[in-house]
């Protein structure tokens, strides 16, 4: 085979890893591999030999393997699978599962056709065969069967029989059983992942080349901490309103509509607010893991016995996305400085509440912040990266051939996998398919308005099929478009194995998926970042690196579609909405403020850092500036003389290295922060994307703090002497110097992260408190706490315990012991905050609880359901939108009522409001029966009526 990748470049890298696996290095596996490659399938001979460029001459495009002609019957059968179930008029229950089998199916056979299995024999490091696999892939899908069906089971209220509730709460042990069993199966998978890559290879070592077991892994205690965090109470808690149930909402009538194009939002028609990704996952989960999404059936499980958690389904996708962002930047922060400065900075991040807070929200921040973070951390790991390195190869031996896999086919299987179904599904808009009788129809595209099933009920607007707006830009062409643009992404990437070009590529991916999720900030911010980095740092060749041609269309594959289809469809108007009004004039006026009386300069975000931050607020500020020491450290490193630096360069070029990320994450946090600070329409949750950066340099510091416990002898390293060189004058007084700073870093931290907690534990007039938490990610900030909960204790515990912990800091000899308190402080309150906090609070932030009391009284007593002066769709999604929905009532909301009397309905049920009680029963003539079915205890913000006529 050709191939034109310098081999030499990565030997090192790789006699490393065969040096650690014995069993699959030897001398007459290599010469039989090669026998068995040359001869794999025959299907190579054929191939018209290429041509070979000069000497020493680089060639642009990478060349590939040759062509494996098998790949693209495997590849046609998959998108066959999947073009058919988009096609078919009616939905499948499995629909969705079998789909992703296709386009699964089809990514392989595509990475098959470019011969990418195939790596030459010299680029293998392990080998294994299928049979020493069983057992952890077993285990492995083991644990993903166990989640799959657990959360399933959850969904369909399984676990959540009605006689174990109480006033629509469910009991303790309907939430223990998911609440254990979901992460333990999801942790299980974890384990059987790693045991499948140490038995393959890649896990078989650490990055020093050493055996490192599982549990001396930190990534790993990283990974099960934030399961054991987040994992437990995911679904166990009413959406919130209005973000979670607004974005909910729209994810159900994509199911309930079947388009996953043109989105549509209850009575307010067509959404054009948001960017599709969020929606997508949702939508896609529901359906995987059968929710009921049609028109009334969401709760409809309660006839059947049953309290259902769709919570469950919904929020999934939330949980693997932040999970998936704090691991990629534990893994740059560990390879840069220390894997424990991983590990402090992945706990310092995953404890602040309203990172943790966010992440059981289904809104569109954190999928943009979450893909964003994993697109830095991408970003930074590949600028750290020899750029000679390849990507290792490791063969598995399946019998009748053999399969080398490598980091290229996750990176370009990622990208396969995400732009694929959107071309795929394009052509489906020109078919459709019936099973009984079978047929099949040709058409252009014509999708309709309307909530499927809900369209004569008032409030919504009537279903009418929609021709697009630019009628010459059919679907059809927009999949050829994309087609070729992801063509031209495998071509120009087909023989590329140098591992930073595929980590840059990965960055652009994710970057790609966070403007599916948000707009462009999703790619302008990384990309700001980094050109930011390249001009402070001088490193000006790394643009050549950054793979900027290929990324850009990887840009276009994976987060265009959507929008361009969207423009087909609907034209100007959707743009006006999402380009002009929910993004720039977002950013240069006032849009749907709630922030009457507030102080929205500068100060705004300082001020909700703050509660975004706590327990480690003290420390932040700190953390931002501490870095510029590294800095000047570095600099005065490279000032030194060769023979000055001697047996301590190695150490130099870290601290350089430090440095430059340091610089990195600093300026994140800087754009971040300057970005939405400018932006004049302010809500507490924009300031997400300045969250990260600040956790991993928190992280940084408090692994400094615990280097800096040696004393003298360890500063001494750090400035750069030699580890047997006795400490220097200059030195010593460095040290008093590092403690006297240390110890104020101390005394400022604990001052503020008490006043920090005095603001959310204190009750104070006009003051939010304790609802501080939760208008981290919520709306209206005026809302009254509910009188039945009381959380002030709990807080002032928390703030207390904080800042006598951040003030003993300065106290060098109990540093280390007094950091490994605060860091369980912080997971001790991460718990209590998902946990006790938000599930409590959750009643009287959703309608979960109300509309389940109207489900459980309408078995008895049927009668409609009306939504009463309310706009908050909590009522549409948990009602399935099978309500009549009257924003503002008169007479049209009269004569309703009195056209469904005439017909012989005389029992009504009402949500509402608290204040609109009143008013409710004035329009209604005040009727004789008229009972609220839930009490301001349980919801103090939403309840149902039930109002009879005789």
């Amino acid at each position: 085979m050709n191939d034109t990748h310098d081999k030499s470049s990565v030997a090192p890298a790789d006699a490393r890893d065969e040096a650690s696996a014995g069993d699959a290095t030897a001398a007459g596996d290599e010469a039989s591999a090669g026998d068995a490659a040359a001869g794999r399938g025959g299907e190579s001979s054929g191939e018209p030999d290429h041509d070979e460029p000069d000497d020493g001459e680089e060639r642009l495009v990478p060349e590939g393997n040759p062509l494996r002609w098998r790949g693209a019957a495997v590849f046609g059968a998959g998108c066959l699978v999947a073009f058919v179930v988009m096609a078919l008029a009616p939905q499948l229950r499995w629909g969705v599962p079998l789909g992703a089998l296709g386009i699964g199916v089809a990514t392989l056979g595509l990475l098959d056709l470019l011969g990418s299995f195939d790596d030459p024999p010299e680029r293998v490091v392990a080998r294994v065969a299928l049979r020493d696999l069983l057992g952890p892939l077993a285990l492995l899908g083991g644990g993903l069967a166990a989640l799959f069906a657990l959360i399933t089971l959850a969904v369909a209220g399984y676990f959540s029989p009605l006689s174990a509730s109480r006033d629509g709460a469910p009991a303790l042990l309907s939430l223990a059983i998911p609440g254990v069993a979901i992460p333990a199966a999801f942790l299980a998978a974890v384990v059987g992942a790693f045991r499948c890559g140490e038995r393959l290879g890649p896990c078989r070592v650490d990055e020093a080349g050493a055996p490192r077991p599982l549990l001396r892994r930190h990534g790993f205690w990283l990974v099960a901490l934030v399961t054991l965090l987040y994992l437990p109470m995911l679904g166990s808690h009413s959406l919130t309103d209005p973000w979670e149930t607004h974005y909910g909402e729209v994810a159900r009538e994509i199911l309930a509509r079947n388009d996953w194009i043109s989105l549509w939002w209850a009575q307010d028609g067509w959404f054009w607010s948001k960017p599709v990704l969020d929606f997508w996952m949702q939508a896609l989960a529901m359906a995987a893991f059968g929710v009921r999404y049609r028109s009334g059936e969401m709760l409809s499980a309660v006839a059947e016995g049953r309290t259902p958690w769709p919570e469950w389904a919904v929020r999934l996708p939330i949980f693997a996305l932040t999970l998936i962002a704090v691991y990629l930047l534990y893994k740059a922060i560990a390879r840069i400085f220390s894997r424990r400065a991983g590990l402090l900075a992945g706990v310092v991040l995953a404890t602040m509440p309203q990172w943790f807070l966010v992440s059981h929200q289904t809104m569109t921040d954190m999928p943009f912040v979450a893909t964003m973070s994993a697109a830095m951390a991408l970003l930074l790991l590949g600028i750290h990266t020899d750029e000679a390195r390849e990507a290792r190869v490791y063969e598995v031996d399946l019998g009748v051939l053999k399969v080398g896999l490598s980091a290229y086919h996750l990176v370009l299987g990622a990208i396969v996998a995400c732009a694929l179904p959107q071309i795929l599904y394009l052509l489906s808009r020109h078919v459709e398919i019936q099973p009984a009788p079978f047929g099949v129809r040709l058409h252009g595209d014509v999708f309709s308005s309307g909530s499927a099933g809900n369209c004569e009920l008032p409030g919504n607007a009537a279903c009418r099929p929609v021709l697009p707006v630019l009628p010459g830009l059919q679907p059809a062409l927009q999949a050829l478009i994309w087609a070729q643009t992801l063509g031209v992404v495998l071509y120009a990437s087909w023989g590329e194995r140098r591992v930073q070009r595929l980590l840059f590529l990965s960055a652009w991916f994710f970057a790609a998926l966070s403007t599916m999720a948000k707009g462009p900030a999703g790619f302008g911010l990384p990309v700001l970042c980094a050109l930011g980095y390249v001009v402070v740092s001088r490193r000006y060749r790394d643009l050549l690196r950054m793979e900027i041609p290929v990324g850009l269309l990887v840009l276009a594959c994976v987060a265009l579609p959507w929008f361009v289809a969207m423009y087909a469809r609907h034209g100007q108007p959707f743009t006006d909405r999402l380009l002009f009004h929910d993004m720039f004039k977002r950013a240069f006026t006032h849009v749907h403020d709630t922030n009457e009386g507030d102080d929205v300069s500068f100060r705004y975000y300082v001020w909700q850092l703050g509660y975004a931050m706590f327990p480690w607020t003290g420390l932040v500020p700190a953390s931002l500036v501490w870095w510029l020491r590294r800095r000047e450290g570095a600099a005065a490193g490279e000032g030194g003389a060769a023979g000055e630096r001697g047996a301590s360069g190695d150490v130099c070029a870290a601290d350089v290295r430090q440095g430059d990320a340091s610089v990195f994450l600093a300026m994140w946090f800087i754009f971040g922060f300057a970005l939405f600070s400018l932006m004049l329409t302010k809500f507490h949750h924009y300031i997400l994307p300045a969250v990260p950066p600040a956790a991993m340099l928190t992280g940084i510091l408090l692994d400094d703090m615990l280097r800096h416990q040696d004393g003298a002898r360890g500063l001494a390293r750090r400035l750069g002497g030699a580890a047997s060189t006795p400490p220097s004058t200059g030195s010593g007084a460095a040290v008093v110097y590092e403690r006297a700073m240390l110890g104020a870093i101390a005394i400022g931290a604990a001052i503020l992260v008490f006043f920090v907690g005095r603001d959310l534990a204190m009750a104070r007039e006009g003051q939010p408190s304790q609802a501080r938490l939760l208008h981290l990610f919520t709306y209206n900030y005026k809302r009254p706490w509910p009188q039945s909960l009381d959380f002030s204790a709990a807080l002032w515990a928390f703030t207390v315990a904080a800042a006598v912990l951040c003030l003993l800091l300065m106290v060098a000899r109990f540093r280390r012991h007094v950091l490994y308190a605060l860091l369980s402080l912080a997971v001790v309150f991460t718990a209590w905050g998902l946990d006790v906090y938000f599930v409590r609070t959750s009643p009287h932030w959703g309608q979960r609880e109300t509309l389940l009391a109207y489900m459980r009284a309408s078995q008895e007593i049927p009668g409609p359901l009306i939504a009463y002066q309310m706009n908050w769709k909590g009522e549409n999604f948990y009602a399935g939108n099978k309500l009549a929905a009257f924003v503002s009532s008169g007479k049209k909301f009269q004569d309703y009522v009195n056209e469904q009397k005439k017909t012989g309905v005389k029992t009504f049920y009402f949500v509402t409001e608290h204040g609109r009680v009143s008013s409710l029963s004035n329009e209604l003539g005040n009727p004789r029966f008229f009972d609220k079915l839930t009490s301001i205890e349980l919801n103090n913000k939403f309840l149902v009526v039930r109002a009879t006529f005789e």
